[in-house]
């Protein structure tokens, strides 16, 4: 926690949920800088992490086992928590617009906001498939449940699935998603 007789002399502000904010904040738990605020802006409370993604598709681990709380981790490191979703950054103010509050002023900034992948629907290699990609993880995880929720209702329906992407995390969803 911040020592309140050590006076605030900058204010670092965290951009987004992703892994290395998560491990930051764990890390600032630990060891704070007096001197420092730091606060925390994500547009969800929770974030996913992606290493267990094809292990929640498998079903070994339920959502809550797979998501980190943020606000909880926010509270155990002393980090002020803003849930709101960033709708532009001045750099020259050394400000963040949020859509729901009043600009948020930094003298540090750190973006860990994930990432999201161009998925060109007009490609002719496309033309008749839906096409979704593993990120953002929440998208993959809504379509995911809607595509067991119709297999539940008719478990005789045909499914086509093709996984485009031969990397690691490619192999262990197409594993899991059998």
């Amino acid at each position: 926690m911040q020592s309140s007789s050590v006076p605030i002399q900058q204010d670092l502000v965290l951009l987004g949920g992703g892994h290395s904010h998560a491990i930051v904040l764990r890390l600032w738990a630990m060891r704070p800088v007096p001197g420092v605020r730091v606060i925390l802006i994500s547009d969800g409370s929770d974030t996913p992490y992606s290493g267990m993604l094809p292990g929640h598709v498998a079903g070994f681990y339920e959502r809550d086992d797979c998501h980190i709380d943020l606000r909880s981790l926010c509270q155990f490191a002393g980090v002020i928590f803003y849930g709101d979703q960033v709708v532009g950054l001045d750099l020259k103010q050394r400000r963040v617009r949020c859509a729901n509050r009043p600009p948020v002023e930094f003298d540090l900034l750190s973006i860990d906001i994930g990432s999201t992948p161009k998925v060109d629907i007009d490609d002719p290699a496309l033309i008749g498939l839906s096409a979704i990609p593993a990120k953002p993880v929440p998208q993959f995880l809504q379509w995911w449940n809607c595509l067991c929720e119709g297999l539940r209702a008719d478990p005789t329906q045909p499914q086509r699935l093709a996984i485009i992407g031969g990397g690691v995390g490619g192999v262990e969803l197409a594993v899991n998603m059998q």
